[in-house]
C-alpha cells in the first residue's frame, strides 16, 4: 500500500468513525499538531483527539487535492461536522503527513473556518 493509500485509509476512519481504521495506521509515538490549537503526542493521544467531546458524530470530508513524495503525503480538502454546541464546523483543511514503515509518524492540521 502506498502513502497516499494509508491516508486515504485514514480519512475513511474518520468519516466511518472507526477509530480502530485509523489507529492501524497511526505510529505508537505519532505527533499530531492541529496548528494553533493542540499537540497530541502518542497513540492514545491521537485517540483521544479522534474522539474529541466537542463533536457531535462523524465528520464529512471532502477531499480536493493529495499529493505524496517519498515519506510525505500532502492532502488538501473540505471538513464539516456537528458541534456538542449546536453549532457546525465547516473549514478548509490542509494535512500535511510523514510515513515510516507504513504507520504515520507526524501530522500537522491547518484549519481554516469558512466564513
Amino acid at each position: 500500500m502506498t502513502n497516499k493509500e494509508i491516508t486515504r485509509k485514514v480519512n475513511e476512519g474518520f468519516v466511518e468513525g472507526d477509530n480502530e481504521k485509523i489507529l492501524l495506521y497511526v505510529a505508537d509515538d505519532v505527533r499530531w499538531d492541529i496548528i494553533g490549537i493542540s499537540t497530541h503526542i502518542g497513540k492514545d493521544a491521537f485517540n483521544k483527539e479522534i474522539n474529541n467531546e466537542s463533536f457531535v458524530g462523524t465528520p464529512t470530508i471532502t477531499i480536493k487535492n493529495e499529493i505524496e513524495e517519498d515519506d510525505r503525503v500532502a492532502v488538501e480538502g473540505e471538513v464539516q461536522c456537528r458541534m456538542k454546541n449546536g453549532g457546525m464546523l465547516d473549514a478548509f483543511f490542509f494535512d500535511s503527513y510523514r510515513l515510516e514503515n507504513g504507520k504515520i509518524k507526524e501530522m500537522r492540521s491547518y484549519l481554516i473556518e469558512k466564513k
